[in-house]
């Protein structure tokens, strides 16, 4: 994920105000001490695009400064009313469109791993590929930024770097600007979600996870997933299958000897709103069985419904490939981790194969998007740009409008200009009616066309 250099003037309070701070801990970076609350200094770093002939694609001349925030710098208290545990209830939020607004966004920038303080996306050697991938992130961060310069909203974004460390990432939570924000977006791996999870709910500042999700926080109502988890994709293709399949069987097949993989009791309350007793069908074929003798069936003439359920693509990969070897013909359904799957299906394989994903490139927005990125940045977007840019346009409208997260009233509005995705936060309530955390529901369909996914039925 990577940021952009800044183009907005200092901040004032007619112009959008957003401080980009890159807390490291790297001894030989310098420390400036910003002493006046009237003019703000906005850290920026140096791009490609502003020494396009003598640097070489997405290195950065030098480590981002760290900045010491003096303590009464737009010091704001954070209202009761903007993080009030949200229920099943609409909350009104009070218009608080004039106050200041904090947001932390942790990456895994690992500066300290840095050779001579210079990034360079161009070798391996220099820049490790969560560097890189952080790196992404920032950038599409900064393109919201510049795209909400003209806006009255007042924030300030922190960047700060997790070196997707436990201990650093306690450390982070431990100083400056926490537990004065609104918002904390990350980490980008799951390897310290929960930790941060945790610290937000105690704190009651709204989180969001912006790439990798999880279906296992509990009674938390201030962790939303900007990814639907597997309980959102699952039932999204179920009703998919529901609609489009009526009174059709379906069967189910997971590997119950994989406990790496996901508990089969968590998609069965999902599967049985949706189809009865007798049409639904759970079969456990672990990898490297033959599957081919347990699906076979006298019938192989009829038409099949097959949903895939685990988290690993390996294991769709080996489904879909015995599946083949069957004379019926099948309709496929993948978890979203299929969707970049090499060789997914060959040329001999007749069935069908379905996905979901979040993220759509032929949103109309992608391509003027893509174009001005690559023109900045001299490369292709990932879904780690698009992601930074389209979370933070919407994070800047619902705070500009000082609605919150949950509501969806304003999402057209939100994500206009958005690239590939949108937001639509439900909550996943548990047993007790209570919220375990929010999900994004915007999905996609999409169907595997001549080696590739394409889509299908966007919402």
């Amino acid at each position: 994920m990577t940021l952009a250099p800044n183009r907005l003037p200092l901040l004032n309070g007619n112009n959008l105000l957003i401080l980009f701070t890159i807390i490291t801990g790297i001894s030989s970076c310098s420390s400036k001490k910003i002493t006046t609350t009237q003019r703000v200094e906005v850290v920026s770093i140096k791009t490609p695009s502003t020494e396009r002939n003598t640097r070489k694609e997405d290195s950065l001349i030098r480590k981002p400064e760290a900045v010491d925030i003096d303590n009464n710098l737009n010091k704001t208290t954070i209202s009761n009313s903007n993080t009030t545990i949200y229920t099943k209830k609409e909350i009104n939020l009070p218009q608080e469109t004039n106050r200041i607004r904090n947001l932390a966004v942790i990456l895994p920038f690992h500066l300290n791993q840095i050779p001579l303080g210079q990034y360079a996306d161009d070798t391996t050697k220099q820049l490790s590929s969560e560097s890189k991938y952080a790196m992404d992130f920032y950038f599409g961060c900064l393109m919201a930024k510049e795209k909400y310069a003209n806006s009255a909203l007042k924030a300030n974004v922190y960047f700060l770097d997790d070196a997707s460390d436990s201990l650093s990432t306690v450390n982070l939570l431990n100083q400056k600007p926490f537990p004065n924000v609104d918002y904390i977006i990350g980490p980008l791996y799951g390897k310290n979600l929960k930790t941060i999870a945790d610290y937000a709910q105690a704190n009651k500042i709204m989180m969001l996870s912006p790439l990798v999700n999880s279906m296992y926080i509990k009674d938390n109502a201030y962790y939303f997933n900007s990814i639907a988890s597997p309980i959102t994709q699952y039932n999204f293709v179920l009703e998919h299958i529901k609609k489009k399949y009526t009174g059709k069987a379906i069967e189910i097949v997971y590997d119950g000897q994989d406990v790496n993989d996901e508990n089969i009791e968590i998609l069965k309350p999902i599967a049985n709103k949706h189809f009865s007793y007798n049409n639904i069908k759970y079969t456990s074929i672990p990898t490297g069985s033959d599957a081919v003798k347990v699906l076979n069936l006298q019938d192989t003439t009829s038409d099949r419904i097959i949903l895939i359920y685990s988290n690993k693509d390996s294991y769709s990969k080996f489904i879909i490939g015995k599946l083949k070897q069957l004379k019926n013909h099948f309709e496929v359904f993948t978890p979203s981790c299929t969707r970049n799957t090499k060789a997914l299906v060959d040329s001999k394989n007749t069935n069908t194969v379905y996905t979901v994903s979040p993220f759509n490139t032929s949103n109309p927005n992608y391509a003027p998007f893509a174009i001005k990125f690559e023109d900045k940045y001299k490369k292709t977007p990932t879904d780690a740009v698009n992601q930074g840019f389209d979370l933070m346009l919407h994070l800047f409208y619902q705070m500009e409008k000082g609605v919150l997260l949950p509501d969806n009233t304003f999402n057209l509005s939100a994500d206009f200009y958005n690239t590939q995705t949108k937001f639509q936060f439900k909550p996943i309530l548990n047993k007790n009616e209570n919220i375990d955390f929010y999900d994004n529901t915007y999905l996609n369909l999409y169907k595997y066309t001549n080696g590739t996914f394409v889509l299908v039925a966007p919402q």
